[in-house]
């Protein structure tokens, strides 16, 4: 039989000293615990005297304690992590103060948005780099009056990440069209940066996120594809621009590599890897096989090599693995506008299969063939032989039968046979066996 067991506490600090530490905190009982022990649930005094008169972490809880005048409301802080009262003046005043966004709930939803027609600029989510308020609903229009495409950067991308809730959506135009929708960002987008592309000088940005939850948001750069911000370094021709930050940094952000030009001892025709790094030539990059150790070699590739296939993210991968059914590229762009409905690995497999099938088919009917005729064979040479001997057989005379041996006189009849005892017999057919081989 087995009992229930036991369970074991025991309780840390001092228990008889009278006074304690400007750092410690002095039991009812006279114990000291640490400070930090404090109103952490747990009764480490053994009295709960740490425990007591300690503000509740529950929203729900009640303040029976502290009262908010008629003017505050309560309010667990996002930077405190403690319950307060603040006024009135800051709910629905667009920066979040609360942790549980108390006091940004419910309310008007904000203006934001606005029409950019610069050929280049930057917008970012309200409040940014602070919480955008929830409920916000946002429309950016950029309008360059150039025929040339736009570039739009998310720099930094952060949105709620419970869910679908938040998000932002980028048109291709600046009408609402659903058939010229670019891109969808959520929360799982949350990396940096994101980079979108317009097929004009023309582009819509709408953001909208739910009154549940909110996040840090966004920060965008936009602009026209061949034209350098006053703070970067014109590539040459319209192969674009790059940063000082982004020279010799290894990876290139020019078509051409002008950024990683001169950066090291590498000869006049390669690149370094990275930053006083080694060195690879021209021909080994963006051929999907890696020659520097950090891969930047096979990163920012705005054109491949023969034989490979230029993904719609800038990755080159091999021209046979198009329309293959398998996404090489990560963003599906290798699988995208396939004539052939059957992929070419299935097509592949099936023949491969086919062949080996049919010479598995040829050997089994050539193993078939030879056991039949290794079997004709042994049966044609074991009639050969019975035939001799049934023809021997057939040669001979057959043995007289018992009357025709009678009728010679050679044995007598039954009626003749004498009668005698069992010690008799033996002796008298020896004899007759005898006189008969004499015969």
């Amino acid at each position: 039989m087995t009992g229930k067991g036991f369970r074991l506490s025991y309780i840390t600090g001092k228990s008889e000293e009278i006074s304690c530490n400007s750092d410690q905190f002095h039991c009812s009982n006279g114990k000291c615990i640490p400070e930090s022990w404090k109103c952490n649930t747990m009764d480490e005094c053994g009295d709960n005297s740490d425990e007591e008169f300690c503000v509740q972490a529950n929203p729900s809880a009640t303040f029976s304690f502290q009262p908010c005048a008629f003017n505050q409301f309560p309010c667990l802080s996002r930077y405190t992590r403690v319950y307060t009262c603040l006024p009135e003046t800051l709910k629905c005043d667009g920066s979040i103060d609360c942790q549980d966004l108390g006091d940004e709930i419910d309310c008007d939803v904000p203006t934001c948005g606005e029409w950019l027609r610069n050929f280049y600029g930057s917008f970012s989510s309200p409040n940014y780099p602070d919480f955008y308020p929830p409920g916000s609903d946002c429309t950016w229009l950029i309008d360059t009056g150039d025929h040339r495409k736009v570039i739009l950067r998310f720099m930094d991308f952060k949105l709620d990440g419970t869910g679908y809730g938040d998000y932002v959506k980028v048109y291709d135009g600046l009408d609402e069209n659903p058939h010229r929708l670019l891109r969808v960002l959520t929360a799982f987008d949350s990396r940096s940066p994101v980079a979108v592309v317009s097929s004009s000088g023309q582009l819509r940005v709408h953001f909208y996120a739910d009154k549940i939850n909110a996040a840090r948001g966004f920060n965008v750069t936009y602009q026209v594809d061949g034209f350098c911000l006053p703070w970067e370094i014109p590539c040459g021709g319209n192969w674009g621009c790059y940063t000082e930050q982004q020279r010799c940094d290894g990876y290139w952000h020019c078509p051409n590599g002008r950024d990683e030009v001169n950066c090291s001892t590498c000869q006049e025709d390669e690149f370094p890897c990275s930053r006083n790094g080694a060195c690879y030539p021209h021909s080994d990059r963006c051929n999907y096989q890696n020659r520097c150790p950090n891969g930047s070699d096979e990163k920012n590739c705005f054109f491949c090599q023969p034989g490979n296939f230029h993904c719609k993210n800038n990755r080159c991968v091999f021209e046979s693995w198009v329309c293959d059914a398998q996404d090489d590229c990560g963003d599906g762009s290798d699988e995208e506008s396939c004539p052939v409905i059957v992929p070419t690995r299935v097509i592949t497999a099936a023949v491969i299969g086919s062949l080996i099938c049919g010479l598995l088919l040829v050997i089994a009917l050539g193993c078939t063939c030879k056991l039949y005729s290794l079997r004709m064979f042994e049966r044609r040479s074991f009639e050969t032989q019975l035939s001799r001997v049934e023809a021997e057989l057939l040669r001979r005379e057959a043995p007289p039968s018992y009357g025709q041996l009678i009728a010679q006189g050679l044995i007598p009849p039954v009626e003749d046979f004498p009668v005698c005892s069992g010690n008799q017999l033996a002796p008298r057919l020896v004899k007759q066996l005898d006189t008969h081989s004499n015969w």
